[in-house]
């Protein structure tokens, strides 16, 4: 029996491939070149998220230019290779219940959360602020690029920005600064935090709130144990931080707050966090 010949469509090779990288070559009858576009791209990528390319805001903005401009590349190439063929005969591949399998796939691939797979392929995981406790470092509805990684080889430093699981609810994450370690002993007196003893200077924090508060304003001594540390917002007046459930379990930190890559105010954008 003669095998089936049929002409090729640009457009749709075009578009198969914009669906599912490589998929438009597949659709020409080059299986081989389409899986090698497909797992060149995937390789790439790996290959910059486990050098740190995009835990740096920069970083990040060339890594999607240049998602885009081999997506495109891809695209366009079975474009024109289909323009070019002739009738060819079609191998048992091109079938459309193929190209419907990987395009499910693909557009499926849309609604998993994108922490997902960012954190495995490219050690990044996006946060977004749901509230003013990190005011005026952080705003509301700011969006954040954290590294889940941040702490596996090393404990958090006094100053940075981590995110963590609410000790009183673990399926909820916060971000706080981290202001005392493990073996010091912090203490609040009217507002000014001291650690053993000696005042904390914090040119971050926003304290607008001229009464003195109990608990909020004036706090310990506490001495962090081992395996721990102490947190607060910068935005003092509304925060609930370590002056009110303790101090926070290094295991509870989930990774470490690096930029903001979207915000309302756009000249925040690409904020290196601080």
């Amino acid at each position: 029996m003669t095998a089936k010949k049929k002409k090729r469509n640009p457009f749709l090779a075009g578009l198969l491939s914009l669906l599912f990288t490589g998929l438009g070559q597949v659709y020409n009858g080059k299986a081989g070149l389409g899986i090698a576009f497909f797992l060149i791209s995937g390789a790439l990528f790996l290959l910059w998220g486990v050098l740190g390319g995009p835990h740096h805001f920069i970083g990040l903005v060339a890594y999607a230019i240049a998602g885009i401009v081999l997506w495109l590349f891809i695209a366009i190439h079975a474009f024109i290779q289909a323009r070019r063929m002739r009738e060819t005969e079609l191998k048992r591949y091109q079938k459309t219940a193929v190209y419907a399998f990987f395009i499910i796939i693909s557009l499926g691939s849309i609604f998993v959360p994108a922490r997902v797979w960012m954190s495995p392929f490219l050690g990044l995981s996006p946060y977004k602020m749901a509230t003013g406790s990190m005011l005026p470092t952080l705003q509301k509805d700011d969006c954040l690029m954290t590294n889940p990684r941040a702490y596996r080889s090393q404990a958090p430093k006094r100053g940075d920005l981590i995110i963590f699981e609410y000790p009183r609810d673990l399926t909820k994450q916060f971000i706080m600064r981290v202001i005392a370690l493990e073996g010091e002993t912090v203490e609040i007196k009217n507002k000014q935090v001291f650690i053993d003893g000696e005042p904390l200077q914090e040119s971050y924090k926003l304290q607008e709130d001229v009464a003195l508060v109990n608990t909020r304003d004036n706090f310990g001594p506490l001495k962090i144990p081992a395996g721990h540390c102490f947190v607060l917002g910068d935005n003092r007046d509304n925060s609930n931080d370590s002056r009110f459930w303790g101090a926070l379990p290094l295991a509870n930190i989930k990774g470490q707050a690096l930029y903001i890559f979207w915000a309302k105010d756009k000249k925040r954008i690409g904020l290196t966090l601080k």
